[in-house]
């Protein structure tokens, strides 16, 4: 589990595997998963298993800094893309699902304001950036 989840947008790869830049506003939040989250958002918004995501080394991690126990993952562009056009709705059924499986760890009211939030932050990111997600 992770204690200090961060998402924020960059560049490329290269500035991402530093973490989130201060002037980029990243997202804060905490304590789940965020690699088994990522896995799950992406496997009930696109349609796409589990084990297939696995197999497809989603999502990718672009950096483990074995220091400071931090990982940084690229979000796939068909998270980003099923994150960006879904509807409120949407988004609150998926904070929902992801409770439940969390057994009892994630409130649904925050699971849902956390995925409107990073919904938002895909929408409006500058352009030619990705968003990226900081771990530890």
């Amino acid at each position: 589990m992770s204690s200090i989840v961060k998402f924020f947008a960059a560049t490329n790869e290269e500035a991402a595997a530093h973490g989130p830049d201060p002037s980029s506003r990243p997202l804060s939040c905490g304590n789940f998963d965020a690699e088994e989250a990522l896995l799950h958002w992406e496997e009930h918004l696109t349609g796409t298993s589990f084990d297939d995501l696995l197999d497809s080394d989603v999502p990718e991690v672009v950096a483990e800094h074995e220091d400071t126990g931090a990982w940084v993952f690229a979000l796939s562009d068909a998270l980003q893309r099923s994150l960006a056009n879904a509807s409120t709705a949407a988004l609150d059924e998926l904070a929902r699902r992801w409770a439940e499986s969390s057994t009892g760890r994630i409130d649904p009211a925050i699971a849902a304001d956390l995925l409107r939030n990073l919904a938002d932050l895909i929408r409006n990111r500058p352009p030619g950036t990705r968003v990226h997600c900081w771990t530890s």
